[in-house]
């Protein structure tokens, strides 16, 4: 996160304050009135434990790693640090240090720090903390990692972690910056809250050109958090907040299997592609509350068309083959995170198939060296759903999947996109607006 933000948010938060918030219409459980303009976050959020996110910082534009907030990133990749390093032009730091904030309606004001320090080049271990306060709940959190290379360059590695932290469905995948910019200044949050508080250790296989191969096994608490009556907003300040939902609280005890690849996405590449692959297994004499085998895929691609047109894919499937999944673990569609035209989570269930594609093209001239410029269309279809089969049968070809599709304008950079979509099943449905920061995968 760069360092202005938790002062923008302080200072948001203040200005916040001098207004008092009331109650009259919905939230944004339902589905939106047509022609509202909604302030919509970056999908990607983080599940992550990792505060520094290196990529972020130093590759955008020319250069820039492409992968989602999944799992627990108190660590950046190897590859990815190098890549960093040298584009920030550090070469002779090994570190990194950032202040972090976050607002939202279970924690209210959430401030912190974290850091992480490694050396790729060495079989010195890699270490990652993170630190932060609550202030509505009153609550400390934290997460450490440390991960001991047992190979060269950490093709293989031994690691272990622990955390206590608000946390979120990883499909939830709005990150803490502009998910707080919405709550603030739009008074929507797009993320339902729980605490996680355990530990775990992972053997961690880097295949080169291939994938991250890991093996984990995890020991974690889940509880429920209110939402907090004092969550104040600048703007739309008649709108009322949806209740944070409570969770199947207890012990998850689990092994997990795991394939992740990122990649570089750049003005020259013809295509980029992205990788996190996991399955699940909790209980089954492991102890714990809960007993399923839970499976997630997630993948994604950029097609550069030509100097001024990128095509960006993503499929997503979801399967439960045994057991029943607490509300925690549940699949869901709908809203910012894919079917941009339904509500936030609208489907909920232990099965799910999500299918996104998004068309960028130009619409001024080219820069030299193939890099495009000024506005950019935008025209692109989400399609798919989540659903509940007691057999635990994945089988969308008999489920009514959801499809809905629009058009957009961007900037260059993609500093703001804004988007208008559509249920293509039908017609007479309202269009639903929504504003964007960044790329919503």
């Amino acid at each position: 996160m760069r360092p202005f933000i938790p002062i923008l948010l302080l200072a948001a938060l203040a200005l916040a304050g001098a207004y008092p918030a009331r109650a009259a219409e919905p939230d944004t459980l339902g589905a939106p009135p047509p022609g509202l303009l909604e302030f919509t976050p970056l999908a990607p959020a983080s599940d992550s434990l990792a505060a520094p996110s290196a990529p972020d910082a130093g590759l955008v534009g020319e250069t820039e790693w492409l992968s989602a907030s999944f799992g627990e990133r108190l660590l950046t990749e190897p590859e990815a640090w190098r890549e960093w390093r040298g584009h920030d032009g550090r070469h002779g730091h090994d570190g990194r240090f950032e202040p972090i904030a976050d607002y939202n309606r279970a924690d209210l004001l959430r401030i912190g720090f974290a850091g992480e320090t490694q050396d790729p080049s060495t079989m010195a271990p890699r270490i990652g903390g993170r630190f932060e306060y609550a202030t509505g709940r009153r609550r400390a959190l934290y997460g450490v990692q440390l991960e001991q290379p047992l190979l060269p360059r950490g093709r293989l590695a031994f690691g272990v972690s622990m955390s206590r932290r608000t946390d979120h469905s990883e499909l939830q995948q709005v990150d803490d910056v502009e998910n707080s910019l919405a709550l603030l200044f739009a008074r929507q949050d797009y993320r339902d809250y729980f605490e996680r508080e355990g530990f775990g250790a992972y053997l961690a296989w880097r295949v080169p050109d291939f994938s991250v191969v890991s093996v984990h096994a995890r020991n974690d608490t889940y509880r429920s958090l209110r939402l907090q009556g004092g969550t104040r907003s600048i703007f739309e300040r008649d709108r009322v907040l949806r209740d944070n939902p409570p969770v199947d609280e207890g012990d998850i005890h689990a092994v997990l299997l795991r394939l992740e690849r990122q990649t570089r996405r750049t003005a020259r590449t013809r295509a980029g592609l992205y990788h996190w692959i996991e399955l699940e297994r909790a209980g089954h004499g492991m102890g714990g509350d809960f007993e399923y085998t839970r499976a997630l895929a997630d993948l994604r691609s950029v097609l550069r068309l030509s100097p001024t047109a990128t095509l960006a894919l993503r499929a997503v499937g979801g399967t439960t083959a045994t057991g029943v999944l607490p509300a925690q673990k549940q699949f869901t569609a709908g809203g910012v995170d894919g079917l941009r035209a339904h509500a936030f989570a609208q489907y909920r269930g232990n099965q799910l198939l999500l299918a996104q594609a998004e068309y960028t093209t130009a619409l001024r001239r080219v820069r030299p060296r193939g890099f495009d410029a000024g506005l950019h269309a935008i025209a692109f279809v989400d399609a798919g759903r989540a659903w509940d089969d007691l057999g635990h049968a994945w089988d969308p070809a008999r489920q009514h999947l959801q499809v809905d599709g629009g058009f957009g304008l961007a900037t260059s950079e993609d500093n703001l996109r804004v988007y208008v979509a559509r249920s293509l099943q039908r017609p007479r449905s309202g269009a639903v607006f929504s504003a964007r920061l960044q790329r919503p995968f």
